[in-house]
């Protein structure tokens, strides 16, 4: 429902611009975008952290950052420095001294099947990424986001259905609504069109390490809002993953 409220409303915004509808192979294009940045890697992300912590499936998305840049030295001949390399790796460590201050059991029904969703998302992120960095179409990329969510959202909407999964709206209490209004103007509409701007105009190895800064952003919030206590070891892990950061920055080309 979000992202395929966000994709209409970026689509209306363009419409009202005077952009026509695009051609049926910019629309197969944007499909299949769609389909592996939003329908694969939010869906299958969501379907994982039933049956794995939420903290391990968020350390498990930091690894995309080494996965993203190997695929596009493998398939794109793009040359990056071995210090980017250990610069990652001293993210993702901080990453992981961090979340393991949240850790729980890590045994359940179907663990492996989680981890599993989990990998497989990265991979589907990844791919989508790089298809949308290497497009050779004359396609505006910003308003080729609003067609990525709505057909990405569409897809979803039928794997929910097909899944037997039903929520009766009338029951989804008001704060419920404000949260999801939230996620679809700033979660959806603001934050892919900062992503894709981020990918236009910064190396890929300086863009994928904002995966490092979505638990920092998490722990703080927790911090400030819900009066959550904040030990050593968060921040330690903190210190550990803005060193990773300022190093990747710092090297990349």
């Amino acid at each position: 429902m979000r992202q395929t409220l966000a994709g209409c409303l970026m689509i209306t915004y363009y419409f009202l611009k005077g952009k026509k509808l695009p051609s049926l192979k910019e629309l197969l294009f944007h499909l299949v975008v769609g389909f592996l940045l939003l329908s694969c890697s939010n869906g299958l992300t969501t379907w994982a952290i039933k049956y794995i912590p939420s903290f391990l499936g968020a350390l498990i998305a930091c690894l995309m950052p080494f996965v993203l840049i190997m695929a596009n030295v493998l398939f794109f001949k793009e040359k990056v420095k071995p210090i980017v390399y250990f610069s990652l790796l001293i993210g993702f460590t901080g990453v992981a001294v961090l979340l393991t201050s949240m850790s729980s059991e890590m045994h359940g029904t179907h663990f492996m099947f989680g981890i599993i969703l989990s990998l497989i998302s990265i991979g589907t992120w990844t791919s989508g990424t790089l298809i949308s960095l290497k497009n050779t179409m004359k396609v505006d990329p910003f308003e080729g986001i609003g067609w990525q969510m709505l057909l990405g959202g569409i897809v979803l909407l039928i794997s929910a259905k097909v899944a037997g999964q039903h929520v009766e709206l009338a029951s989804i209490p008001a704060t419920a609504w404000i949260g999801f209004l939230y996620l679809t103007l700033v979660g959806s509409i603001l934050c892919f069109i900062c992503y894709l701007y981020a990918l236009k105009t910064l190396p890929m190895s300086l863009v994928s390490i904002y995966v490092y800064i979505n638990p920092i952003v998490a722990l703080l919030l927790g911090v400030f809002i819900l009066n959550e206590k904040i030990t050593s070891q968060i921040m330690i892990g903190i210190l550990i993953t803005f060193v990773g950061i300022y190093m990747v920055k710092k090297f990349s080309s």
